[in-house]
């Protein structure tokens, strides 16, 4: 659920953030790194944060395992953006992997593929917030997912379509990353429909800008020149 924020609330938040963001100076986020929920949920949880998401066994994009929850649009109106998938530190979610300074640890994109069977296209965000839920920004992703098909959502970072929760820029926002979640925005004719809908999520992505990549390429190929001469006796 999401609260009216007030410049007073902005400004206490933007305090609390800041120093949440000194003591989270140690934590560096995995990059590259795919959540795939091969052996469960990876400590995602559900839309009020209280659950973890299901795990099943097979059926993702590649008919490997995902995860997955359901939501009942019974208490929303037409265009409330609910949370559906919790990637959160005080989780541990994904061995905190996601949680880290985006900024100097390189991360430009962000994918994820998803599923719904909420029977007409809904479009999907993802928010990422610090370690207090704040400060925050929304990147909006503006194809629509159809019903019943697995679909890849991509971002890149920074880019155009992230709004920014109060006045904050880029740096502030993702130099501390803790909670990284993904929702809906409800469309009209679901709106406070009693139904609940199953809605999946597999192949969490984070990757590294291109000169990052090309670092890891050079390294790992050094590593395995230098691994092949030892067995041959060259080193």
């Amino acid at each position: 659920m999401y609260r009216k924020i007030t410049i007073s609330s902005i400004k206490l938040a933007a305090i609390v953030a800041s120093t949440l963001m000194v003591a989270h100076r140690a934590a560096a986020a995995t990059v590259p790194f795919t959540e795939t929920f091969n052996a469960n949920s990876a400590n995602w949880f559900d839309s009020p944060g209280t659950t973890p998401l299901a795990w099943n066994v097979f059926g993702g994009p590649d008919g490997s395992p995902f995860a997955s929850t359901n939501l009942n649009f019974v208490n929303f109106a037409a265009n409330d953006t609910p949370v559906l998938f919790r990637a959160q530190d005080e989780f541990g979610s994904s061995g905190g992997a996601f949680v880290g300074n985006w900024v100097t640890d390189g991360v430009n994109g962000f994918s994820a593929s998803v599923r719904h069977d909420a029977g007409v296209p809904l479009n999907f965000f993802v928010r990422f917030a610090g370690p207090a839920n704040f400060p925050g920004a929304n990147n909006i992703f503006f194809i629509p997912v159809p019903s019943g098909t697995w679909t890849e959502l991509t971002a890149a970072l920074p880019n155009p379509n992230l709004v920014y929760e109060g006045p904050f820029t880029y740096n502030q926002v993702f130099s501390n990353i803790g909670h990284v979640q993904i929702g809906i925005s409800v469309p009209q004719g679901l709106a406070g429909v009693d139904a609940p809908f199953s809605f999946d999520i597999d192949n969490v992505h984070i990757v590294p800008e291109p000169t990052s990549l090309a670092l890891l390429a050079i390294g790992a190929c050094v590593i395995g020149r230098r691994v092949a001469s030892r067995r041959l006796g060259l080193a």
